[in-house]
């Protein structure tokens, strides 16, 4: 990045943005964590307003951010369907289960002639 030192940590914001939505899209939810606590320490580091030749750089960050929040809530849809789905077969194949039990239970024979 060729921006001046006071942009430099937006930049490197705007960086671990674009790395968090890619991690998002790939469903790499563990490396997240990771990035999570690189960009507090960076925000822990920047000045109380920050300096006006940064204004862009932390618009992308911000948009690049709502971007990420959407790939979150896609995975997140995608993982209740696949629980849906397995909820569904769990109670498919118990009543599957049960089917074959009665078929294969035993049949009293009449010895009572």
């Amino acid at each position: 990045m060729s921006g001046t030192p006071a942009r430099e940590p937006y930049e490197q914001l705007l960086e671990l943005a674009h790395q968090e939505l890619e991690f998002a899209r790939q469903g790499r939810y563990d490396a997240l964590a990771d990035i999570r606590a690189r960009r507090e320490a960076i925000i822990d580091g920047l000045p109380a307003t920050p300096p006006p030749e940064a204004r862009s750089t932390i618009e992308l960050a911000l948009l690049t951010q709502e971007r990420v929040t959407i790939e979150l809530l896609r995975g997140r849809e995608q993982m209740l369907l696949a629980l849906r789905r397995i909820a569904l077969a769990r109670q498919v194949a118990r009543g599957y289960q049960r089917s074959i039990a009665r078929r294969t239970r035993p049949t009293r024979i009449d010895t009572s002639a």
